[in-house]
């Protein structure tokens, strides 16, 4: 118990995973070369620098090649930047940082931030945007292939709004066209493309 704690307090807590997960085999793990680092010791390298507590799920493993900058300078930023490359993401919960794999971020508790809020660029967050002059039940087929796995995109009719979950560089992106589509011209063009509105022009 007395070294579990120090571990921790030392800002890198590892989860202990079944025996066959913490006994990998040469071909389970990426093959390291010179210039590539585990990926355990990015994490404790930006925990450190940070004062963040790290758990790591155990299939998060990886040999990562860094160009161009220490280890010792990476952010946390630049952190969650590189696990997303190699397929991983980070949640930061009660005062814990989870790198798990991506596919896992659906089932926990991302931050729901606002049009003002500002993260970095590969933290997954959520976020509800009420659009007032399109549908947002028609809005989310054409905008679901923006959005990749292991985001998600529904619509909620009652309210007209599109909830959406992803990196946060991305969800703004969809925001912005969200906003975009989100126009009195796009409401008067569907307006005018009715069945019967031509007819009803050549009456005037």
């Amino acid at each position: 118990m007395r070294r579990f704690l120090l571990v921790a307090a030392a800002c890198c807590v590892s989860v202990a995973g079944p025996p066959a997960l913490a006994q990998d085999s040469p071909e389970a793990r990426p093959p390291a070369t010179d210039s590539s680092v585990p990926i355990e010791k990015l994490i404790a390298s930006v925990a450190k620098k940070t004062g963040k507590t790290f758990v790591i799920d155990p299939r998060a493993r990886a040999s990562v090649t860094v160009l161009s900058k220490s280890t010792a300078d990476l952010s946390y930023a630049d952190l969650l930047a590189i696990l997303d490359t190699y397929g991983f993401a980070a949640v930061e919960d009660s005062g814990l940082v989870r790198v798990v794999p991506n596919m896992e971020v659906r089932t926990l508790p991302v931050p729901t931030i606002t049009p003002k809020d500002n993260r970095p660029a590969a933290e997954y967050v959520t976020e509800i945007i009420t659009v007032k002059n399109v549908s947002a039940v028609q809005l989310v087929p054409v905008l679901r292939q923006l959005v990749a796995v292991p985001g998600a995109l529904a619509a909620v009719p009652e309210t007209n709004s599109i909830i959406i979950e992803d990196r946060f560089a991305n969800l703004r992106r969809v925001e912005g066209l969200i906003r975009t589509l989100d126009n009195t011209p796009l409401r008067r063009a569907q307006t005018a493309g009715r069945p019967g509105d031509a007819g009803a022009e050549s009456q005037h």
